[in-house]
């Protein structure tokens, strides 16, 4: 008894130093997953800081034209004739058209961020959807004389939420419309890949994008808009928004570009097989 004792306190002082060890360990994990969670929450609060101020720099522009441009049109119209008004009614219009898509754009972005986009998925046809998106987007083709060449395997069937998809297609048609030059084609065409999604591609024969624009396109904190062909004003939103609404849907978004060459956007969806499982 006076051997067994000992041990025995040995080993309940071992188990408790065991205990303890283990214990801190965990300890310091949640401690160290903490600060991480903490510092990635301040970079995307830093982040977030800098789109703002991005973006209210960028407000300014288009309020300062149609102050600008109304002013002089309600001092000098009757000094100005007709052709005159015409093109200074025009700055107008374009001034407002830029203010509303950035404006429409930064709201989208809100509720993206705040969890609000209603996101109802179904089973979708990825042809009929596209061929709908396409069509709609061959009226505003027809000043660059641009063709819309549409190529889809048949029986894709997606499972997603409609009006994203949508949404995500129509704003890459309208970019490489955007970035395409006169008389090019611009193609859009999906499969089926091996791991269950589907993948959608925008591909165009335009301007492309620098290797530093192509490498920030999905960062918030960095400006990175580019004049499309006609001179078009973008809001330096559009992919970010693509992006953050395939992810919505489940999926993940690639871009590659080469300067002279073109752009070339990847999108994936789920197939609708995949949730028979």
């Amino acid at each position: 008894m006076g051997i067994i004792l000992p041990v025995i306190v040995i080993l309940l002082v071992s188990g408790a130093c065991v205990f303890l060890i283990i214990r801190n360990r965990k300890v310091k994990a949640r401690l160290h997953a903490c600060l991480k969670a903490l510092d990635e929450a301040k970079k995307s609060n830093d982040s977030k800081d800098k789109f703002f101020s991005i973006v209210a720099h960028d407000l300014k522009s288009p309020f300062n034209s149609l102050m600008g441009l109304s002013e002089m049109l309600m001092l000098q119209a009757e000094n100005l004739n007709s052709e005159q008004v015409q093109y200074h009614s025009r700055q107008i219009f374009n001034s407002s058209k830029r203010l509303y898509t950035l404006v429409d754009d930064l709201l989208q972005w809100s509720r993206a961020q705040s969890g609000k986009i209603a996101y109802n998925p179904e089973k979708i046809d990825i042809n009929i959807l596209s061929s709908n998106v396409v069509n709609l987007q061959r009226i505003s083709v027809q000043e660059k004389d641009i063709v819309i060449a549409l190529k889809m395997d048949s029986g894709l069937e997606a499972y997603a939420d409609a009006n994203i998809y949508s949404t995500v297609l129509r704003n890459l048609i309208a970019n490489a419309i955007k970035f395409s030059k006169l008389g090019s084609t611009i193609y859009v065409s999906a499969h089926r890949r091996s791991e269950g999604m589907i993948e959608v591609m925008i591909n165009d024969r335009g301007v492309g994008m620098e290797r530093e624009i192509l490498e920030s396109i999905f960062k918030i904190d960095e400006k990175h808009t580019t004049v499309g062909t006609f001179n078009e004003q973008g809001t330096g939103l559009g992919l970010i928004l693509c992006k953050e609404f395939v992810e919505i849907n489940r999926g993940q978004i690639f871009v590659e570009s080469e300067v002279g060459l073109g752009t070339t956007v990847r999108f994936t969806v789920p197939a609708a097989e995949i949730n028979k499982k």
